[in-house]
């Protein structure tokens, strides 16, 4: 079941962040017991009061999120924006429904924020991780890619 996160979800959703963030891309860049989990609580909490946070709730407990943050646009400040901040499903269910449902439920807000004259405009991101599905057909447009260097 997709649904809204609340300050019930911190503990499990800090945890499951911690997840993403120790296999993201850039993981190597330091080591997974660095993360520190209250830290991840307290910024998942602002989340939820500046933006959304959706959860796939099963029986099993929560399986994927996808977080959304509204904000001022950086350089001209009178946008407001809806930014897919991240986006996140278990392995073992990335073969399903669960994050498509996650990003329908993104799309639906986004576009509803729009219609209603709340943001101006809404992006998500793929990472180098991500399937390459077909956001174009979604309606959205390429704006830009982000590159790393490192070590």
């Amino acid at each position: 079941m997709i649904r809204l996160a609340t300050r019930a979800d911190l503990v499990e959703l800090a945890n499951l962040v911690k997840e993403e963030v120790a296999c993201s891309p850039y993981s190597h860049l330091f080591d997974a017991s660095d993360i520190n989990v209250s830290h991840l609580r307290t910024v998942i909490f602002n989340w939820l009061h500046h933006g959304y946070i959706w959860i796939d709730q099963r029986k099993e407990g929560i399986v994927g999120y996808l977080i959304a943050i509204r904000e001022p646009n950086v350089w001209v400040p009178a946008l407001l924006t809806l930014r897919e901040f991240a986006w996140y499903v278990r392995p073992e269910y990335r073969n399903g429904i669960s994050g498509g449902r996650l990003f329908l439920k993104f799309c639906e807000k986004g576009d509803e924020l729009i219609a209603n004259g709340t943001i101006d405009a809404y992006f998500t991101t793929r990472m180098s991780n991500t399937v390459d599905y077909d956001l174009e057909s979604r309606g959205f447009r390429l704006v830009e890619k982000l590159y790393i260097k490192d070590q």
